[in-house]
């Protein structure tokens, strides 16, 4: 199989800092062509992920459009392969196009799943990282709860394209939208899981709350900025597991 990652950079305004990156990232594969469901082989991937690389691209230029002039640059990575096995990200990780030394963070999306109203966002790694304290300001300023994966078991945060660069000792996140168990939404969320991931259902037919998505894209948006001003380097917390990785990060 040959394919493609597509990078693009804003750059970012101070001379101490423009040579750092925090990465946005999303993975543009699917599945393509599949075994027929009531007749329909095509899997569309609309939630998982074009509505992530949707989301990165709705940044990427309302940061263009609005003259935004981050500390840092701000480098956005639309990744493929990732339903192979996080291929592309893997390769990107491991042969990245700036120096890995200058990557300070990575921020994933990956199938954020906008099918009720964002009040609460679930982070991955929320607890992993001093990035922690940056989602939730920018969660507060934006009115947000917060929340750890409310289903532990399914393994989320090392399930998706942030794994690549958390083995190379680089502090990420990934969000979707949150719900509590035992909620209508936490229903809707599995419902969804039972009758459209990887599914050819995974389409623009499907009920999405589009208020959801645009309030998520702001979220994006305002963290990767966020990361982009510190004056220092995210770091992993003392507790995470995942700090054994740090001596790869070539820092």
């Amino acid at each position: 199989m040959e394919s493609q990652n597509v990078a693009g950079i804003l750059r970012g305004s101070d001379s101490k800092r423009r040579d750092e990156y925090v990465v946005v990232s999303a993975h543009l594969d699917h599945l393509g062509i599949g075994g027929a469901v009531n007749g329909d082989s095509l899997y569309n991937g609309a939630m998982d992920n074009a509505s992530g690389v949707a989301a990165i691209l709705d940044v990427a230029a309302s940061l263009h459009d609005a003259g935004a002039k981050p500390a840092r640059s701000i480098l956005f990575v639309a990744v493929t392969g990732e339903e192979k096995g996080l291929l592309g990200s893997a390769y990107f990780a491991a042969h990245p196009t700036v120096p890995r030394a200058s990557i300070v963070a990575n921020v994933n999306t990956d199938m954020f799943l906008p099918l009720f109203p964002l009040k609460t966002l679930m982070v991955l790694g929320l607890d992993e990282s001093d990035l922690g304290r940056d989602i939730r300001a920018t969660a507060d300023a934006l009115h947000l709860g917060v929340q750890i994966d409310p289903e532990p078991q399914r393994n989320r945060f090392v399930r998706s394209d942030q794994y690549s660069f958390i083995k190379f000792g680089i502090p990420a996140l990934a969000m979707k939208v949150g719900y509590e168990p035992n909620t209508p939404e936490a229903a809707t969320a599995a419902k969804w899981t039972a009758e459209r991931y990887h599914a050819p259902s995974d389409d623009l037919n499907q009920p999405i709350d589009r208020s959801a998505a645009a309030k998520y894209v702001e979220v994006v948006k305002d963290l990767a900025v966020r990361i982009a001003n510190r004056t220092d380097r995210p770091h992993w917390n003392e507790s995470s597991f995942f700090k054994r990785f740090a001596s790869q990060s070539g820092t």
